[in-house]
């Protein structure tokens, strides 16, 4: 059985959503099991089985994905690629039932978004670049011009990600989000000899999503640590070794 966390606020009637984990998928060896990442080293057919499965277990018709470039830009899915491959941009929305939207992750924030008022979704990749250009604020935005979506209507939930225990960024990243964030409390841990310090990125994002406007009780976020847990993808537990992917999905029934 595909292993899938899921988030109690997006649990409703006519939405299907997961956080995938590794387990349930037909890899092996660094992409063991559920591997839906495509990345040198990966079998040939692997990835597409393992999506396939995904796609079955939350009854989608169509999975997509985009090529992640760690940028802010949002793109509008109004029917599937044939071949399920978006463009380029981090952040993927619809208002159309049976296309599912999945971002790739295995140490960044997977942001799921859901207007139940208009019936739009969005997936949203956010790694420490994305969280810097605001990339949460640039696809709420964006569902509001396209779908006319009210952020303090919004439900989030934030999947699994690199903790700040096991996050450590140089101090060029924390300049840039004190850049941003201006109060950077509590999200960045003290500083080292060398000036850097710990990231809690989903923090990050689930502040952005709040002074964007949506509630905080709308708010999921996972406790779980992709670096930590076995069960989970991690780009830093690899040290630079092969590692697979997992995805945050969602799509309209």
């Amino acid at each position: 059985m595909v292993g899938l966390i899921t988030a109690p606020n997006l649990k409703q009637d006519g939405l299907v959503h997961a956080f995938t984990t590794r387990l349930g998928g037909v890899s092996t060896g660094a992409f063991e099991s559920l591997n839906l990442s495509r990345r040198d080293g990966e079998a040939d057919g692997a990835v597409e089985e393992n999506r396939a499965r995904v796609k079955a277990a939350l009854g989608l018709k169509s999975l997509v994905f985009a090529r992640q470039v760690h940028g802010n830009a949002v793109m509008r899915i109004d029917s599937p690629p044939a071949d399920g491959a978006a463009g380029e941009g981090d952040a993927m929305m619809t208002n159309v039932p049976g296309i599912g939207l999945a971002v790739q992750t295995a140490d960044c924030v997977p942001l799921l978004l859901f207007d139940s008022d208009n019936r739009a979704i969005a997936a949203v990749h956010s790694g420490w670049r994305g969280t810097v250009q605001d990339i949460a604020k640039a696809t709420l935005m964006a569902m509001h011009d396209a779908y006319g979506t009210h952020t303090n209507r919004v439900k989030a939930a934030i999947g699994p990600s690199i903790s700040p225990a096991h996050y450590r960024v140089g101090p060029e990243v924390i300049e840039q989000f004190g850049s941003l964030l201006g109060d950077t409390e509590g999200l960045i841990g003290p500083r080292d000899a060398e000036g850097g310090g710990r990231l809690d990125n989903a923090g990050a994002v689930r502040r952005q999503l709040i002074e964007a406007g949506v509630l905080r009780d709308a708010i999921w976020m996972s406790d779980a640590c992709t670096f930590a847990d076995d069960s989970l993808f991690s780009c830093r537990r690899a040290k630079g070794g092969p590692f697979g992917g997992q995805a945050g999905v969602i799509g309209l029934a």
